[in-house]
């Protein structure tokens, strides 16, 4: 099996020792890998393409976070706490994807190289999300656009123009608007 996103000699190890717990899946896009209101019963490792986060709110899709090749995705409350997700996972392109069940993921915890690395992944994600949602409370729209833009212009090719409009807080028409300004 390949060694996807392994920056190190210590993590190829370990991701050699415990490889065959990941199982592979593919997936088309727009397909949901965890809906809201389900527990999360797996950790999504990204080999190939992007999903998203989002939720519903007042019958609008809130989207909140992006994922992309390297990136480990999973309902964390709801993973480790057996709890309903308050949000759903989705594909937004076809995507390649290693998971590892709760069982499995409780085997890779006792190698703190492999676990370490990807508590990390993960809290890089989560810091991203920090940064987002305090650019809420401090600017602009066009300021989150620009933002977008200088830091993340990853998004800007890869995910849907409605994904974006939600994830920056305003509607398609406003996101057409800011664009075109530049």
């Amino acid at each position: 099996m390949a060694e996807p996103f392994v920056p190190s000699p210590e993590i190829r190890s370990a991701w050699r020792k415990y490889g065959h717990l990941w199982k592979r899946e593919e997936a088309n896009a727009r397909e949901i890998l965890l809906n809201e209101g389900d527990i999360s019963r797996k950790i999504y490792l990204i080999e190939k393409g992007c999903v998203r986060n989002w939720f519903y709110h007042d019958g609008k899709e809130i989207s909140f976070q992006f994922f992309f090749e390297g990136d480990v995705v999973y309902s964390s409350d709801s993973f480790r706490h057996n709890t309903p997700s308050q949000f759903s996972i989705e594909t937004i392109e076809p995507v390649t994807l290693r998971w590892l069940s709760q069982n499995d993921m409780a085997i890779i915890k006792e190698d703190f190289t492999l676990y370490n690395y990807m508590v990390e992944k993960a809290g890089d994600k989560q810091a991203e999300f920090m940064q987002h949602f305090f650019s809420y409370l401090r600017d602009t729209p066009k300021q989150r656009y620009d933002n977008l833009l200088r830091n993340k212009p990853e998004i800007i090719r890869r995910i849907p123009l409605q994904h974006i409009a939600s994830y920056l807080g305003i509607t398609p028409v406003s996101l057409s608007r800011i664009r075109n300004r530049g």
